[in-house]
């Protein structure tokens, strides 16, 4: 295969992603989740299952306690049909995440992404989310320092 279209195919795959970033986690337009996913598409948090309905009912949920959700690609990297992205989120905590109550807080999230993409569409989707550090800007995981000062 010749440099121009790896480059090219790659290319593509790399815009496909920052496609579906800007308009799922920017926009917040969920019902878009169909047009990137395949049915059969793996989605590698348990909680999803396979295709799109799994990752939308979690965002949904995520979006609901987040409304001001904005993502911001820090990196992204093709080889081939994968792409990895490194995402720097942030929002408001306005509802309901996980059992915490909301706490009006801003939150910064960083993930990294892994998209495998056949024929244009999302067939693998796998994620690395810094959940820890999600629940300490909640209050929902005191530091053992946290824990002195209250007792």
């Amino acid at each position: 295969m010749s440099l121009p279209n790896a480059t090219s195919l790659e290319e593509r795959n790399k815009n496909q992603i920052r496609s579906f970033i800007e308009e799922i986690f920017n926009e917040h337009n969920l019902p878009s989740v169909d047009k990137y996913f395949g049915k059969e598409s793996v989605e590698g948090s348990p909680q999803a299952g396979k295709g799109g309905e799994g990752f939308k009912q979690f965002l949904t949920d995520f979006l609901n306690a987040f409304p001001d959700w904005r993502a911001k690609i820090e990196h992204i990297v093709a080889e081939n049909d994968l792409v990895v992205v490194f995402l720097n989120g942030t929002g408001t905590h306005k509802g309901e995440f996980h059992c915490i109550p909301p706490t009006n807080k801003p939150v910064n999230i960083r993930s990294a992404d892994l998209y495998k993409i056949e024929n244009e569409i999302i067939t693998g989707h796998w994620d690395v989310v810094d959940q820890l550090n999600l629940l300490k800007q909640t209050g929902a995981l005191l530091s053992a320092n946290e824990k002195l000062k209250d007792a």
